[in-house]
């Protein structure tokens, strides 16, 4: 696509935000980068700006910002019914997300995973995989990395890994994935997307664009998702833990299988496998029926899952000390992933949870932590709720804490030898902390500290 004569406005200055503005910048069109917020760049991104010819305004977010722009991108923190974006669309001015350019720029295929829980591991896990069977690889997206960047730089003979969450998926238009992986749907961000159709609607759109001989893989086992196979334009691979696929791969006496036209051939047993619990399998599978339909070898997948130890701040493991091993799974931001995060474990469990409520039910949550859990502590904005749906179930013992510090320090406290200790908040981190990473590793801090 060319850009030179446009005049795009990019809303939003975080890191999609910018990385778009420079990549627009780079194919000749003029670049606005706008935030309401008023942000004060570090001296290098300053001097970045300045040097790409972008006009920066932050601290205001005026309609007069419209009337030179062709085109508007936002960023996906920022929910497409503000008033700015509301009058573009009556100016007829086209609003896409930063993915759209990513897909107009890149001049290789795009393999993108999504899903509400287990994204940034399978995203992980799939780069692993074919970076260990010697392709190019890129990635970007939910997971760090500006994808309209990783975009501009992905060679022809590459391939770009994007992680793609909702806010990200609802504003594209021809954006298309060579392979995409769904995992699971399950209600977050119902504040942003008011409905759950509404948030499966954005997730779906995915593989919206794909073409007869795409891919996408689809989790069996989930009813909302193995639905979605009767929309689906390209080839559809099925994973299943309970029971064989066709097309795709399952999990079977504690073995992966992938299996192309009802020929199944083992991958991977559970001894060579270091990330624990059922959602992970359910992670692995994926990346397995994808690169094996893209014609990777079983002995590269294989071994890049038997090396992979998993990501930060999801069910990492920290330290062991008198007996008590530390976990932080700070990247669990609702409900249904510390529920699966509660369902990785045998040992008797210290819970850490809480922070920025996302006012999700709380009774399947609660019900599985007066079983699994021996002590909850919890912390932040969403204790109080927390608490009282505690009681509720009948949870018994039930401490509450004021800072991170003193969370880790009654944990260490109260916890025995054989127990685990797991900050798992069921919460978004915008209370204490400006991202779930910094949650994690004032955690991670705190406990190595001990």
């Amino acid at each position: 696509m060319d850009y030179s004569g446009s005049h795009v406005l990019v809303l939003g200055a975080g890191l999609s935000g910018i990385g778009v503005a420079h990549t627009l910048a780079k194919l000749g069109a003029t670049v606005t980068l706008n935030d309401y917020k008023k942000i004060d760049f570090d001296q290098t991104e300053s001097q970045r700006l300045a040097k790409s010819h972008i006009e920066v305004i932050t601290g205001q977010q005026d309609f007069v910002l419209l009337d030179t722009a062709t085109r508007v991108v936002v960023s996906p923190g920022i929910s497409l019914e503000i008033p700015i974006i509301q009058e573009a669309k009556k100016r007829n001015i086209p609003v896409v997300g930063e993915v759209e350019i990513a897909y107009e720029v890149s001049k290789a295929p795009i393999l993108g995973v999504t899903g509400t829980n287990g994204k940034t591991t399978t995203t992980s896990l799939l780069a692993e995989v074919l970076k260990e069977a010697k392709w190019d690889v890129y990635v970007g997206g939910n997971i760090g990395y500006s994808l309209s960047e990783q975009a501009l730089a992905v060679p022809e003979t590459g391939v770009l890994v994007a992680e793609l969450s909702s806010y990200q998926l609802e504003s594209i238009d021809k954006f298309r994935t060579k392979g995409a992986i769904l995992l699971n749907v399950t209600p977050d961000h119902l504040l942003r997307h008011k409905t759950m159709e509404r948030y499966q609607e954005a997730k779906e759109n995915i593989f919206r664009n794909q073409e007869l001989g795409d891919w996408t893989v689809l989790n069996f086992d989930s009813p909302i998702v193995a639905d979605m196979a009767k929309r689906v334009k390209g080839h559809v691979l099925g994973i299943s833990q309970q029971r064989p696929v066709t097309d795709g791969a399952y999990f079977e006496n504690n073995t992966c299988y992938a299996v192309m036209q009802g020929k199944a051939v083992p991958i991977i047993t559970t001894k060579d496998i270091h990330i624990p619990g059922s959602h992970n399998i359910e992670n692995i599978l994926s990346v397995i029926a994808l690169t094996y339909a893209l014609g990777v070898d079983v002995e590269d997948i294989h071994q890049a899952i038997a090396k992979f130890h998993g990501v930060a701040h999801r069910l990492e493991r920290i330290r062991t000390l008198h007996g008590v091993t530390y976990y932080n799974d700070s990247k669990a931001t609702n409900t249904d992933s510390t529920i699966k995060a509660l369902e990785s474990f045998n040992s008797p469990l210290v819970l850490i949870a809480g922070g920025k409520d996302k006012m999700t039910d709380l009774e399947e949550m609660m019900e599985l932590v007066k079983t699994n859990v021996k002590e909850l502590i919890l912390i932040g904005e969403a204790a109080q709720r927390f608490a009282e749906a505690a009681v509720k179930v009948g949870v018994p013992h039930i401490h509450r804490c004021e800072s991170m510090e003193e969370a880790v320090s009654l944990s260490a406290r109260i916890a025995a030898d054989g127990d685990v200790v797991l900050l798992s908040p069921a919460c978004a981190s915008f209370d204490w902390y400006a991202r779930f990473e910094d949650r994690g590793d004032h955690f991670r801090r705190l406990v190595e500290r001990l």
